[in-house]
């Protein structure tokens, strides 16, 4: 009846586990079938689910919004300096010459109509000396004049003879009679460089017989006049027979070139320092011919027979493009290329005739040009000038041909090829009615100044002068015109006299260096000089000065005043409408700060004082300047932003009057190192320190003016003033105006200072300071602009930087601190404030505290000195923060580095505003995100300190005769500083940064006494393991034994990648810390108590079936690491381990362990897996051959027993006792000792009273396979249980519930129904024995 069942998989009838289908092959055999179709679910799988979160939204890093074009978020002066910045980017954008003079031709003027608008003012008039006029009556043959402009002198010769003199001043006069011959032409130029020494220019003579150099030393002398000396070179080239009348020379090289009336060649004076082999010091070349008539001396051209030869007339040098022009006498242009190596080759040669032919097929025929009309002057264009024009030609009817010289492998501006085409691109004619065939001298000069001298009578010269006009056409550009045109204002100056020279004072003009912007004349005309030419007549010296646009406004105003036939406001308006309201109320602020030079007789000689014309300039810069306007508003209700409105003609002027005075210092270095004679470095000033002061000057006037003048400037004349407005809209534009002027006003104060703290950094040890910066600031200082350090907060740390340099130095030097400081504050405030004073008295204090031997005075210096910090911890920038915490810790006052970094961490962000990220650092650049980065930098130094104090620490013996060292104080003053700081971000950063550090400092966790390391704790176990085992030591610490429990708890069936044995562990601990639990609520207690008893259960199975798993050799050892990993991390729930390992793997045992668990009470499945189980053990048993079967199971059911003996329901005795009886009858018959079933129940812990009613059932039921005799054993059985039972009862003396009537009743009608035998007898002998012991009697 008992045999070994087949087992067959839940659910299925046979085959392999379909719900563990990855078994290995060794185990796909069937399981027991415990009568149920599905699959074993545990009582915690009944209860309903909750639903599954929702997942969260994906966390999505949104970049702070820039900004853009806008200036709402920017301060005052980075909005004024970006405005500046804006204003000089636009004045680059000047159109260049190319656009302007396109290809065709042009004809319109401006004549002036009155002085006030004329172009340009002769300012002087200079008479030649009647010393000079003496000699000139000396003159036989042959006599010249000239001017040397580059040193302002004027010159003539007088047959051999030459002479100059100080034209402005009449005196210096010297002459120069050392030679016979007489003289043909002189020229001054500058010489090669390296060939003479302290001599900068070198005049060249040429006579009928040779040319000869004199080297000439001009220098400036304290009267402003120059000194001249002449120096024989004792260098001379023969030229007899060549008629030398043109000389020219390079000033880029230095190359002096030459030609005569004889020929159309040109030659070079070559020169050198010293003479070589073969080679004199100089010598002669002819760049046109070579050969043996080069050498040869050359007759006269009278002498030679050529009626009408062809001469040199006239040679240009173009340095920028490395080119030489010449024109001849019969207007033939040549190009020649300077090339480095000494060479000097003819690239192109273009005939008066080809330029004709090139104006005829642009423009036709025209009186105007024709061979009749011949070049009189050609004017080279450089090439910062234009790409595409080369050359100006001017011709005896007085149009201005602007040519192009290129080939097609010619790229404009290169200098490394040569051009091989010339033509005429642009014809500007004269104004009508000026000129008559009758041009006697022109010149060009840059950046278009045309002055043409006109011949009225053999005797005397009319000037007709013209130049462009620039503010016209930047308005053009402005207004976007796509065919640009040449706008000139043209006038004539009566001579009286006939010209002899005419020449550039001052410098070539070049408002940039590039051809976009070069002729803009408005941006330069509050930085450069205005240009002055000097025109040299038989009569004396003509000095005329280009009129700036500020100068024609103040001229305005005086005409206007006077003379004008419509009036001062009449001329303003014209001056308005002409050149716009910008320009306009930039030219009025100008005159109003005394910036026209009008009246005066040089540029900087004195400024205009007159009190009417500086009032009507300040009436009309008021009064004319418009007012602010929304531009595109077209809804009412939506009000324009403020970076929409457009600001008055007075705020911009205002900021183009700044831009152009700031111009050449705006992106100017600072400083620039240059070697001394000795070879070392030193840091001199990039500009001129006289400009410098210039430009502070013009700014402190312009801030005068705008101080005195704000109560009747909109915008500036207070809050009161925005508020009168006729809307909404009025009310923005007008609060768009004070944002604009105030700012403007801000910076200009801070320019004014900024000057002043760059020109005291000049006047102390430039070099010594530099040097003693930090590698980074020196970088910077190298690099930094005047508009960065006006402007931008690198520059303002830059500052900071170098004034503490300027205090550390004086301090070194043993000068006190309030001296310099004073000086710097009185001269530079905002360099160095209030807050700076007391930083470096603070520095004072801890360069004292260096030096001091006395402990007491030295601790008193230093907590002044942290006094003083923490004063102005706000200001405090993090490299001075740094370098004040190394000094403390240099001279170990560790708490007062503790302390100031931590005052500096709270200044920065006295909102508190960095606590956002206490958990999480941020994501998004922006202020927040900075002030968070500030405060953690603080607690860095901190975190430093506090490495030295241990290092410091571990070094030094904690006491000394039992009193604590003072390295001991100085720890634990330092820590119960820390300790009682209030600032939680810190205590956040200080315990991350010990955890780091693990070991005794991760441990120093417990000890601490805050009120943010629980929640430090609390949050960063959520994430780390490390952690969440400190916070449960920390509430053992405390004896808070259930919050231990709890946190255990959340440990053992949390993710962390625990082993089991590691989560046992926690389960353990966490049952005794709730049995040692005080104090809490007993409820909660007991629930945490059942409930980790119950996950416990659960967990010591799991590890139960791990172990089995581990040791059963039927699984391979690929499969029992998949089974490792499985089962060893992470606990499972008790579906998990029945259904896909202990019942597919047939641990009979261990599935009853979770029956037990999960409190299932099917008694069918539950009596299954007990069948199964001791088929399972008696199958081994048998195997194994080492012990008998029935031991096997006896010990297995007993076993079990003892685990089992609280759940009726797993251990049933009324099914197992039978179970156990049938096994022994049909499979261990006659083999174990009588009664070995009866002792493994009463062993597993079951009453004798229970097994003699279960063996009773059995003996009635009748059923197989006791029935007929094979009774007798249930007998036997149920006999030894009453034997076992009543020696129990002897042995205590009663009791146990043995009621020995019921029993003898039981006995004997279970002997009746056997036939007698020994059974019988055993009945009766213990019945009597019963009776004899008194046992009726317990009845």
């Amino acid at each position: 009846m008992f045999s070994i069942p087949t087992p067959t998989a839940p659910g299925a009838g046979g085959g392999a586990n379909p719900s563990y289908p990855d078994l290995p092959a060794e185990l796909r055999t069937p399981v027991p079938s415990y009568g149920s179709s599905s699959a074993f679910i545990t009582p915690e799988q009944q209860r309903s689910a909750p639903p599954a979160p929702a997942p969260a939204p994906a966390t999505t890093i949104v970049p702070a919004k820039s900004s853009g074009g806008a200036t709402d978020n920017l301060g005052p002066v980075q909005r004024a300096a970006k405005a500046i910045f804006e204003t000089l980017e636009a004045e680059k954008r000047y159109p260049q010459l190319d656009d302007i003079v396109s290809q065709g031709q042009s004809a319109e003027y401006e004549i002036a109509q009155a002085y006030a608008w004329e172009p340009f003012v002769r300012i002087n008039n200079y008479t030649i000396p009647d010393a000079i006029f003496e000699q000139y009556n000396r003159a036989t043959s042959h006599t010249m004049m000239g001017l040397f402009a580059e040193i302002k002198q004027a010159w003539i010769t007088v047959d051999n003879r030459l002479y100059l003199w100080d034209y402005q001043t009449q005196s210096n006069f010297q002459g120069f009679e050392g030679q016979s011959n007489t003289i043909t032409c002189v020229r001054l130029l500058k010489p090669k460089s390296g060939v003479f020494n302290d001599i900068n220019y070198v005049l060249v003579i040429a006579t009928t017989v040779d040319v000869f150099m004199m080297g000439v030393n001009a220098t400036v002398n304290q009267r402003g006049a120059m000194d001249v000396m002449l120096y024989d070179t004792k260098m001379s080239v023969p030229t007899r027979g060549l008629d030398i009348t043109i000389i020219e020379g390079s000033k880029k090289t230095g190359r002096i070139f030459f030609a005569g009336k004889s020929d159309n060649d040109v030659y070079e004076f070559s020169y050198q320092a010293e003479e070589r082999w073969f080679q004199g010091r100089c010598s002669k070349i002819n760049h046109t011919n070579s050969g043996v008539s080069a050498f040869a001396p050359r007759l006269p051209a009278w002498a030679a027979g050529q009626k009408d030869p062809e001469y040199v007339k006239q040679i240009v040098i173009d340095d920028t493009r490395n080119l030489l022009y010449t024109l001849s006498s019969k207007s033939t242009i040549r190009v020649f290329q300077i090339r480095g190596t000494g060479e000097l080759p003819c690239s192109l040669s273009h005939m008066f005739a080809q330029t004709l032919s090139n104006i005829r097929v642009m423009v036709g025929n025209t009186p105007l040009l024709g061979p009749e009309t011949p070049i009189i002057s050609i004017s080279p264009v450089s090439a910062l000038q234009a790409r595409r024009t080369h050359l100006i030609a001017v011709t005896k009817s007085g149009c201005r041909l602007f040519m192009s010289a290129v080939s097609s492998d010619y790229n404009f501006g290169n200098t490394d090829s040569a051009p091989t085409n010339m033509q005429v691109i642009h014809i500007r004619y004269p104004p009508q009615g000026q000129v008559n065939n009758n041009v006697r001298k022109a010149k060009v000069f840059t950046p278009g100044y045309f002055f043409c001298f006109l011949e009225k009578t053999p005797q005397y010269d009319e000037l007709l002068l013209a130049a462009p006009d620039a503010a016209k056409i930047q308005m053009l550009a402005d207004g976007g015109s796509t065919r640009l045109q040449l706008v000139e204002q043209g006038g004539t100056i009566q001579i009286d006299s006939r010209v002899e020279a005419c020449e550039l004072v001052a410098g070539p003009f070049a408002a940039h260096r590039m051809p976009q912007g070069f002729g803009n004349e408005l941006a330069t005309q509050h930085d450069l000089q205005s240009s002055e030419i000097a025109v040299l007549t038989n009569s004396g010296v003509h000095v005329i000065r280009r009129r700036r646009l500020v100068e024609v406004f103040d001229a305005t105003l005086r005409y206007g005043s006077t003379t004008s036939p419509v009036g001062v406001e009449g001329e303003v308006r014209k001056f308005f409408e002409t050149y716009g309201r910008t320009e306009g109320c930039a030219s009025a602020l100008a005159v109003a700060c005394g910036a026209s030079t009008e009246n005066g007789p040089s540029l900087f000689a004195s400024n205009i004082t007159d009190v009417e014309i500086h009032e009507l300039a300040r009436k009309y810069f008021i009064e004319f300047g418009g007012k602010p306007r929304a531009d595109n508003v077209y809804d009412a209700s939506a009000l324009p932003s403020l970076d929409s409105i457009k600001v008055s003609g007075r705020a911009e002027g205002l900021a183009l009057y700044i831009s152009r005075i700031v111009r050449s210092i705006w992106k100017a270095w600072i400083i620039t190192d240059v070697r001394t004679p000795g070879g070392g470095l030193e840091y001199v000033s990039s500009v001129p320190v006289s400009k410098l002061r210039e430009i502070q000057d013009k700014l402190l006037r312009l801030l005068t003016f705008l101080h005195e003048n704000k109560s009747f400037i909109v915008g500036l004349s207070g809050a009161e003033s925005l508020m009168v407005a006729g809307s909404k809209i009025e009310e923005v534009a007008n609060q768009a105006e004070h944002r604009m002027l105030h700012a403007l006003v801000t910076l200009v104060q801070g320019m004014i200072e900024g000057i002043s703290f760059v020109l005291f950094l000049f006047d102390d040890k430039l070099t010594e300071i530099v040097l003693s910066l930090e590698g980074e600031h020196k970088e910077m200082i190298g690099s930094m602009t005047y508009g960065n350090l006006f402007a931008t907060p690198q520059g303002q740390n830059l500052a900071k930087e170098l004034v503490t340099a300027i205090v550390n130095r004086n301090i070194a030097a043993g000068l006190s601190v309030d001296t310099i400081t004073d000086t710097l504050r009185r001269r530079c405030g905002n360099f160095c404030s209030a807050d700076d004073v007391v930083v470096f008295k603070a520095l004072e204090q801890v360069k004292k505290a260096k030096t001091e031997t006395d402990p007491d005075i030295k601790n008193r210096l230093l907590r002044e000195s942290l006094r003083l910090f923490e004063e102005t911890a706000s200001s405090l920038t993090m490299d001075n923060l740094a370098d004040m915490v190394t000094q403390f810790r240099s001279l170990d006052y560790y708490p007062g580095a503790v302390q100031l970094a931590l005052v500096v961490a709270r200044e920065a962000d006295r909102g508190n505003l960095a606590l956002q990220f206490l958990t999480e650092p941020p994501t998004v650049q922006n202020e927040t995100a900075n002030l968070y980065l500030k405060r953690i930098q603080c607690y860095q130094l901190i975190f430093r300190v506090l490495e030295d104090l241990d290092q410091a620490y571990g070094r030094a013996p904690e006491m000394i005769d039992g009193v604590p060292t003072s390295t001991t104080r100085l720890r634990n003053e330092t820590w119960h500083l820390i300790y009682n700081s209030d600032d939680e971000l810190f205590h956040y950063q200080l315990y991350d940064w010990l955890f780091s550090r693990g070991g005794a400092f991760a441990e120093r966790l417990l000890e601490i006494d805050s009120p943010y390391v629980l929640g430090y704790l609390q949050y960063r176990g959520a994430e780390s393991l490390d952690h969440c085992e400190l916070l449960y030591q920390y509430h053992a610490r405390r004896d808070n034994f259930y919050q231990s429990a709890l946190v255990l708890h959340e440990l053992a069936i949390s993710e962390f990648p625990l082993t089991l044995e590691k989560r046992l562990e926690f389960f353990s601990r966490a049952r005794g810390f709730c049995q040692s639990s005080y104090g809490t609520s007993r409820k909660q207690t007991n629930e945490l108590s059942q409930q980790l008893q119950e996950e416990l259960d659960v967990a010591v199975i799991q590890d139960d079936l791990l172990k089995r798993l581990r040791e059963d050799v039927r699984i391979s050892q690929e499969k029992k690491n998949k089974l490792e990993l499985a089962l060893g991390k992470k606990i499972l729930s008790l579906s998990e381990l029945f259904n896909k390992y202990a019942s597919p793997y047939g641990y009979n045992d261990i599935c009853l362990c979770i029956f037990q668990a999960a409190d299932w009470r099917g008694q069918a499945e539950i009596k299954k897996c007990w069948e199964q189980l001791i088929s399972a053990k008696h199958t081994s048993a048998l195997e194994s051959g080492d012990v008998q079967p029935f031991e096997v199971v006896a010990d297995t059911v007993r076993r079990l027993g003892h685990r089992f003996q609280l759940s009726e329901y797993i251990f049933p005795p009324t099914d197992l006792i039978p179970l156990l009886e049938v096994y022994a009858y049909e499979h261990q018959r006659d083999i174990g000792p009588a009664g070995w079933v009866v002792d493994t129940f009463r062993e597993a812990g079951v009453g004798e009273e229970t097994m003699l009613r279960v063996l009773e059932e059995m003996f009635w039921r009748d059923e197989v396979p006791f029935r007929g005799t094979a009774r007798r054993r249930l007998l036997a059985d149920a006999v030894y249980v009453v034997e076992k039972w009543w020696q129990k009862v002897v042995k205590r003396g009663g009791g146990d519930g043995f009621r020995a009537e019921a029993v003898a009743q039981t006995l004997r009608s279970m002997a009746a129904s056997v036939p007698r035998g020994v059974e019988s007898e055993r009945v009766d002998r213990l019945l009597a024995d019963i009776r004899r012991r008194g046992g009726a009697g317990m009845i």
